[in-house]
């Protein structure tokens, strides 16, 4: 594959994703993406993933497959649209055949639900076994009234996992699941939980975190771009059709260290590395 092909591929991702992007923005009541964001240096740092990702330099194979291309386009701009980047470890990229697809890190996922005007703040927690954890319920909601971690827990069974998510108007929001309602939700996912078993703590908190998102989602009064660029990429995840696979990314800072080189050299697997996120 001759060089400049590959050049004009990056190129022409680059520049149709930036124009369908400022499209956005230019419309009234238009995309607003957040402040200090960079639609540039996003797509360079995805550019950089893309090339030196775990299937090969996927640019490459999107210079001669039409399907990959298009499927890369359409993931940039998911990222964009929710204003992520896997500068910051929110968002990597995944092969699945001929088409790839971009998925959200716990961070990602973080920082995609902060973007709805409904939620001020979001973060899960892990219980682990011997920590003294109490749930109730108040008007019919469910709530976390205590945890209390131990430091002998933390290298304990997991229990429970809860995601709270704290709206605007000063209220939280609790979802609550036990580590075999995680697993069952892992076992949906392409990679059958083989991933999320390497990563336990931070997958399980994404988990239950997309979970407790749904109503919020499905509720919000926000631009359905942004909602409908958070749930194409949480339900990435699962097309059973697809053969599962490890799909732990690469440390996106250290490509961006080697890009000047012809071949980069492989980054360790980020320890936080957040895969496979159940769809709910």
């Amino acid at each position: 594959m001759a060089t400049n092909e590959v050049a004009e591929t990056q190129r022409s991702l680059d520049a149709g994703v930036q124009n369908q992007i400022n499209q956005m923005i230019n419309q009234e009541n238009g995309l607003k993406l957040p402040a200090n964001y960079a639609v540039g240096n996003a797509l360079k740092s995805a550019f950089f993933a893309l090339k030196s990702s775990n299937d090969g330099d996927l640019i490459q194979i999107a210079a001669h497959v039409p399907e990959t291309k298009t499927s890369i386009a359409n993931a940039l701009m998911d990222m964009v649209v929710q204003g992520l980047t896997p500068a910051k470890t929110q968002v990597y990229f995944i092969k699945y055949g001929n088409k790839v697809q971009m998925q959200r890190s716990y961070f990602g996922t973080q920082a995609a639900l902060k973007r709805l005007s409904e939620v001020d703040d979001c973060w899960a927690n892990v219980v682990h076994d011997g920590d003294d954890f109490e749930i109730s319920a108040e008007d019919d909601r469910l709530m976390v009234t205590k945890w209390k971690p131990t430091l002998e827990g933390l290298d304990g069974q997991i229990k429970y996992v809860y995601a709270v998510i704290k709206m605007a108007d000063g209220t939280h929001q609790y979802t609550v699941m036990t580590f075999k309602q995680i697993q069952n939700s892992w076992s949906q996912t392409r990679s059958k939980g083989a991933v999320q078993n390497k990563f336990s703590d931070e997958m399980a908190k994404r988990t239950v975190l997309n979970r407790a998102a749904k109503n919020i989602l499905n509720t919000s009064d926000d631009s359905d771009l942004v909602v409908g660029a958070i749930n194409n990429t949480t339900s990435n995840e699962y097309d059973e059709d697809q053969t599962a696979k490890d799909v732990t990314p690469k440390k996106v800072t250290d490509l961006i260290g080697n890009a000047d080189t012809e071949e980069p050299t492989p980054p360790e697997p980020v320890e936080q590395a957040e895969t496979d996120e159940p769809a709910e």
